[in-house]
């Protein structure tokens, strides 16, 4: 080998781990365990709070004016980011799981009653419309660009319309249950498996072109992969998924809560902290974004909405 070149090789491998180990995040984390929001800074620990709910709340979304929403069971609240205190609460809307401020301020309420039944508020918050879907369960409900629902209950990932067509089905491998979708620009799919803990990337037509994680993966025993649910994909590509690992306050203490992996499907950072919380499903990495401003994932890269 080249003198240049194995140098080059040596010094890439070396920086490899150190690259890893200086990767620090800013995040607001949903303990589903433990009924709070937590928001850790890892540039600045000292800034870290906890927000308890006394609920459990399955989705958040930054809305602007430092503003927080988050889904309750029976509709949702919006809290202020600078003292943590409620300043909104709609409620009447048993089984909430999932809630979406869109750019002109309505919000898509997604509940699971009989079945699974999908709300649209207006910026009033006064029904549109309410649309019944013939799916007994789901967990969060993303939009696309082309404003349709993707949702899931099992190994069956849906789209549908705000009319209440479902317009297709994709089906996940055996074992699997779909905690969030996202469709990425090119028309790809990408999809958290819930109990088969892995990130799956499928084509328009639903085949499997990319699987990240897994129960037969290197790092799943000693990191514990139990149940992979929300996930957000950073600009360079990279995905953050939870890592939830049981509804008991201690059960984090079993796994990774939070893993971030390249495009390759490289473990380059995780986030394991017991002390400050419990079963992690969700999480919202701050780095980048602007609390000012509403933030939406409907093109895959969770930034200002468009």
């Amino acid at each position: 080998m080249h003198k240049n070149l194995f140098i080059t090789v040596v010094l890439s491998l070396m920086l490899q781990p150190l690259r890893a180990a200086e990767i620090r995040h800013r995040f607001i984390a949903k303990d589903e365990s433990r009924c709070q929001v937590v928001y850790v800074d890892q540039t600045d620990p000292s800034k870290d709070w906890v927000l308890e709910l006394g609920a459990k709340c399955r989705d958040t979304q930054l809305v602007g004016n430092n503003v927080l929403l988050v889904s309750s069971p029976d509709g949702y609240r919006e809290y202020s980011l600078a003292n943590r205190k409620m300043i909104k609460e709609v409620k009447g809307y048993p089984g909430a799981m999932s809630a979406r401020r869109r750019p002109d301020g309505r919000t898509i309420l997604a509940c699971v009653q009989k079945e699974v039944t999908v709300y649209e508020l207006s910026a009033q918050d006064q029904v549109r419309r309410k649309v019944v879907f013939k799916v007994p369960s789901t967990r969060i409900v993303r939009l696309t660009p082309q404003g349709t629902l993707l949702f899931g209950c099992k190994e069956q990932l849906f789209e549908g319309d705000l009319e209440g067509h479902v317009l297709r089905t994709f089906t996940l491998p055996p074992g699997s249950w779909v905690y969030q979708a996202l469709r990425k620009p090119n028309g790809n799919l990408l999809v958290s498996g819930g109990y088969n803990p892995s990130l799956f990337e499928l084509d328009p037509n639903g085949r499997i072109l990319k699987t990240i994680g897994g129960k037969e993966s290197a790092e799943a025993k000693t990191l514990d992969y139990h149940f992979f649910g929300a996930f957000q994909m950073l600009k360079n590509g990279d995905l953050v998924v939870c890592n939830w690992t049981g509804h008991g306050p201690r059960d984090g203490e079993k796994g990774a809560q939070i893993l971030q992996f390249d495009p390759s499907g490289k473990v380059v950072w995780k986030w394991h902290d017991t002390v400050r919380a419990g079963s992690i499903h969700g999480v919202i990495l701050m780095d980048d974004l602007d609390p000012a401003v509403l933030n939406d994932d409907v093109s895959s890269v969770l930034g200002p909405a468009k």
